[in-house]
């Protein structure tokens, strides 16, 4: 493990720890590739398992959902697939010199409008550009911003029509259950920890032959000499990645949230030199600022680009605030937050308004998981689809760990970050003494004596400046580089 300094180190959680040492180890069975996969199972449940065993310890609760899966449903989303669509990326794109794979969440309403505030503005920028994303199109607050944008939605319902009726070999089975009793023996798990992570990623591999099939069509089609993959450090889309160095590309991830020592999808130990497992990982990651980059273990390239939604957004906050609390949620231990915002909210008064914002992932579910601040008439729970714009409308910042916490500096927030074992790992000291509790909240609140006026600057060690400028020089620079070799 490369030795960053003591900051670096302590923000290193256990969990992580175990990971990079096991793979500095790089028994053989880290390396193993089932029949039909061309990545080792290991980076196919690498991350499952981190998350599985970091939640033990910093308290993260996954959201129960609910399937709203309907056999009539499913009949018309595979019809829609096999019939012509103006958004299916697989039948309607052309060639492109760089192509955008990216889930389609990250959107901002803009005049009615969807824009994709992670990578419209690069895409603008890059002259040649196509935006593929997975959800469907349009989106529920408009047509994109950018052209050509289109849809895999169709490509997964062909998918899973093919798919029906298939099942694993009884040999690949038995191999993917050998394999995570070994996985839980070297992280020191008992005997059958990991069964429920095998039952997931057998529905999974069910589908993977024909989705990739679909994307081998659409990369056929656009032959684009550069991939930008929003979420290409998830070895679960290892095999994505793959077909997309195959297709000749160089594949590079824009960061799209925080980033650390702990996070595993940013963070390996040398078995990832190794080309089989290097396969399912980017060539480089695009960076928001010289402080992420230095954050984190990948063995791509990395780089600061910056973030030019964030950019644009800071510019145009007014510096005058009125006295609002936002509380950020990072999904731990969901009844102690309940109970914080509520104490939060009578402790400070009528004078402050309070406003809560979920994870993204909590939003269908915050009555829920959190009834009391839900049913509290004094705190508003903030539903904006942008949280620059609930930013710009804030003075103060109180979350665990969460990028908003980077980005409300950037806003002129002043932020308060609460104790917690997730906190430890992901922002460390970065905010100053964390708070313990309610009182404590309080009393940091009121000493900071907020008159109203803010200090809007934008740390560029954090969020480099300039962003689209400098995606178009390292754009020009990857252009002229050689097509990689099929």
């Amino acid at each position: 493990m490369t030795d960053r300094g003591d900051d670096f180190a302590r923000r290193t959680s256990s969990t992580m720890r175990r990971f990079l040492d096991l793979e500095d180890r790089a028994p053989d069975d880290l390396l193993e590739v089932l029949p039909g996969a061309t990545v080792p199972f290991w980076a196919q449940v690498r991350m499952q398992i981190f998350w599985m065993m970091s939640a033990e310890h910093t308290g993260s609760v996954e959201v129960a959902k609910t399937s709203e899966w309907t056999r009539w449903g499913e009949a018309r989303r595979v019809a829609r697939g096999y019939l012509p669509g103006r958004w299916d990326a697989v039948r309607r794109s052309a060639r492109h010199d760089v192509c955008f794979y990216v889930s389609g969440s990250t959107l901002a309403d803009e005049g009615g409008r969807a824009r994709n505030w992670l990578v419209d503005d690069f895409a603008e920028a890059a002259g040649d550009a196509l935006v593929v994303q997975l959800r469907p199109l349009p989106a529920p607050i408009g047509k994109p911003v950018f052209r050509p944008t289109l849809s895999m939605e169709s490509a997964t319902a062909r998918a899973r029509w093919r798919a029906r009726g298939t099942a694993i070999a009884p040999s690949t089975s038995r191999s993917m259950d050998r394999l995570l009793e070994a996985f839980a023996g070297h992280l020191d798990r008992p005997s059958g920890a990991f069964a429920g992570i095998g039952q997931s990623v057998r529905r999974t591999e069910l589908l993977r032959p024909f989705q990739l099939d679909e994307l081998s069509r659409l990369l056929d089609r656009v032959r684009p000499k550069i991939v930008l993959f929003d979420n290409g450090s998830y070895t679960y889309h290892g095999e994505w990645v793959g077909v997309m160095k195959d297709a000749g590309a160089w594949v590079a991830e824009p960061q799209h949230g925080w980033i650390g020592p702990s996070h595993a999808a940013y963070n390996y130990g040398t078995a990832f030199d190794q080309a089989v497992l290097r396969r399912a990982l980017p060539d480089e990651v695009l960076t928001f600022g010289p402080y992420w980059s230095a954050s984190i273990r990948h063995p791509g390239v990395v780089t600061a680009i910056g973030k030019p939604h964030l950019e644009r957004q800071a510019a145009s906050a007014p510096e005058t605030r009125p006295r609002s609390v936002l509380v950020v949620s990072s999904r731990t231990d969901p009844d102690v937050t309940d109970a914080f915002v509520v104490g939060l909210r009578a402790g400070l008064g009528a004078e402050w308004s309070i406003v809560f914002r979920p994870h993204p992932g909590e939003r269908s579910e915050t009555a829920r998981r959190y009834p009391r601040l839900s049913a509290d008439a004094g705190v508003i729970i903030d539903d904006a689809a942008d949280v620059y714009e609930t930013l710009k409308r804030t003075a103060i910042v109180v979350g665990e760990a969460s990028t908003v916490l980077f980005e409300a500096r950037a806003f002129g927030c002043r932020v308060i970050a609460r104790d917690s074992p997730f906190a430890d790992s992901v922002i460390g000291d970065a905010f100053g003494e964390r708070v313990s509790d309610v009182a404590h909240s309080v009393q940091r609140i009121e000493a900071l004596g907020v008159d109203g006026a803010v200090d809007v600057a934008t740390d560029p060690s954090i969020w480099a400046a300039k962003p689209v400028a400098a995606f178009r020089e390292w754009l020009t620079v990857r252009r002229q580089e050689p097509r990689r070799t099929p």
